[in-house]
């Protein structure tokens, strides 16, 4: 292979975030709020300061914080679902093959537990947001 050759992915360029919507919607949820985030946090932690300094920003910072909760579960569910991936051994999410999901299990000790994990945070997650949106009073 010549050092000019180039690989062409037939999806797309990384940086096109679109692309993933396609074949893997879930990484695109989490890729595009995690864009979104990524400046936002900065606002946020801007408002915060400035909250800090002039309590009358309470609604504002409320509100933030709202859009910023919202969009962190994506990332929440992410993490949650790669931990129960990593610590069930691929059991729990993963795409294997049947024969040796069979011997994996046989050899291993069953974590079927492990696949509740994520929707069990998304639910703490989700009572949390409605707990700050209920008593939080700026």
């Amino acid at each position: 292979m010549s050092p000019r050759k180039k690989v062409k992915d037939l999806r797309g360029p990384q940086t096109r975030i679109g692309r993933l919507a396609r074949f893997h919607f879930e990484g695109y949820i989490h890729v595009f709020a995690y864009r979104i985030l990524v400046p936002l946090m900065i606002l946020w932690g801007l408002l915060i300061i400035a909250y800090l300094l002039a309590p009358g920003l309470g609604v504002a910072l409320k509100v933030v914080t709202a859009i910023v909760w919202v969009l962190w579960t994506a990332q929440l569910f992410e993490v949650a679902k790669g931990l129960s991936l990593a610590w069930s051994r691929g059991m729990v999410f993963g795409k294997l093959n049947e024969e040796f999901a069979h011997l994996y299990r046989k050899r291993y000790r069953a974590k079927d537990g492990l696949k509740a994990l994520p929707y069990l945070l998304l639910v703490v997650w989700a009572a949390g947001f409605v707990i700050m949106i209920a008593g939080w009073q700026p």
